[in-house]
């Protein structure tokens, strides 16, 4: 007994870390655990390694000493994107950090000062040391590759593009609990008829899924994929000023002092309407306080100013784009994002999974799945070819 809920424990902690790290990458940002790919953090990471972290949203600025996950811009050959190192020198322009394997900064191979609005995350440590994971994000990996192989497989079996991305994953995730559910009740039938199969049933028991364990996860993808829809859309936006002695025209080149106006637009290819936040992500920039309401297939423009400093030359600006699903009155979306932005967020994607399990459960109904064993199913065979 002790021995199958350590099993069952255990499994229930892999598909968590599973989800938290899939959710991470839809987001763009880490979700309680994330994991290296490159050497650059060893001995303290090693590729593949997990490690635990919160978003930067709940946590206080970067110290000295602090391991933070941020968007680069140059590093990973050039490609930018997620990197975790630790902070070496905190200054009033940025961060510059430095991988533990690395002999040089960051800031020494050419990648800029990093900005409070690239950090995504920061790892919990115990001392100087992130809490390790060995080899979660290999295992990860293989799963992905296994999920992605296998929806390929399926999508071309049925000639539709529709089983691939989050979406398709979504699709057949609902099909396969809503086949468990037809095996289950073909499962009871039989043994209700059988009285001499239900007392076998009693002597070696067979493993059961609870049927709210399958509605939570169908629920969860459909979350994840809001979440994604809401966060990936939107981020942080780049424009880069020339402050020059004179306007020679264009967003672009400014002059010394002066301020210049450009449209900002916010388009929605979605099937449902958005409350978009266009807000100020650095010194430098001015954008309206109110919202805009963009319909499905439609677009809006937001004005912002962007200034040029006294002192010539380059200098980059950011704008931060916050979206939600019109889910909620817009109201009270605005008075949950000025509390904080990412509030809008989880009480959508609560209200959307209560909506889905108060449809979901009653046609599941309580209890729990049993998948029908067959002597010849495809796993008894496999396990017999490795056996012999």
């Amino acid at each position: 007994m002790v021995r199958r809920w350590i099993g069952t424990a255990l499994q229930i902690a892999l598909v968590l870390a599973v989800v938290a790290i899939a959710v991470g990458q839809f987001v763009g940002q880490p979700v309680l655990l994330a994991y290296v790919t490159s050497d650059s953090m060893e001995p303290t990471l090693s590729p593949g390694d997990g490690y635990i972290v919160l978003p930067s949203a709940v946590t206080d600025s970067p110290e000295e000493g602090d391991v933070i996950v941020f968007n680069a811009k140059t590093l990973n050959e050039g490609n930018g994107g997620l990197t975790t190192h630790r902070v070496a020198e905190k200054t009033d322009r940025g961060v510059v950090t430095r991988g533990d394997g690395n002999p040089f900064t960051d800031q020494e191979a050419g990648e800029p000062l990093v900005k409070s609005h690239q950090i995504t995350g920061k790892a919990v440590l115990i001392g100087n040391q992130p809490i390790v994971i060995p080899q979660l994000g290999t295992a990860f990996t293989a799963i992905r590759e296994a999920i992605t192989s296998a929806q390929r497989s399926v999508a071309m079996a049925l000639g539709t593009r529709s089983l691939l991305g989050t979406q398709g994953l979504a699709y057949l995730l609902f099909g396969a609990g809503i086949l468990l559910y037809i095996g289950s009740v073909i499962a009871e039938g039989d043994s209700s008829r059988s009285p001499r199969r239900k007392r076998k049933r009693k002597r070696k028991r067979t493993r059961r899924v609870p049927k709210l364990v399958v509605a939570l996860a169908l629920g969860g993808v459909l979350v994840a994929s809001l979440t994604a829809t809401m966060t990936v859309a939107g981020g942080v936006q780049e424009f880069g000023v020339v402050s020059a002695e004179q306007d020679i025209g264009g967003p672009s080149v400014i002059a010394s002092g002066e301020t210049e106006r450009l449209n900002y637009s916010v388009p929605n290819g979605g099937v449902l309407p958005v409350v978009a936040y266009v807000d100020p992500a650095s010194e430098g920039v001015e954008t309206p306080d109110e919202s805009v309401i963009v319909g499905p297939g439609e677009q809006q423009t937001v004005g912002i100013e962007l200034s040029a400093p006294e002192e010539t030359g380059y200098y980059p600006r950011y704008v931060a784009e916050h979206r939600y699903l019109a889910i909620l009155p817009p109201s009270l979306i605005d008075f949950l994002y000025r509390l904080h932005p990412w509030l809008p967020v989880i009480v959508i994607d609560a209200l959307v999974l209560g909506a889905f399990l108060a449809v979901v459960m009653p046609l599941l109904g309580r209890g729990y799945l049993r998948p029908r064993r067959s002597r010849n199913s495809l796993v008894r065979r496999i396990k017999r070819r490795l056996r012999y």
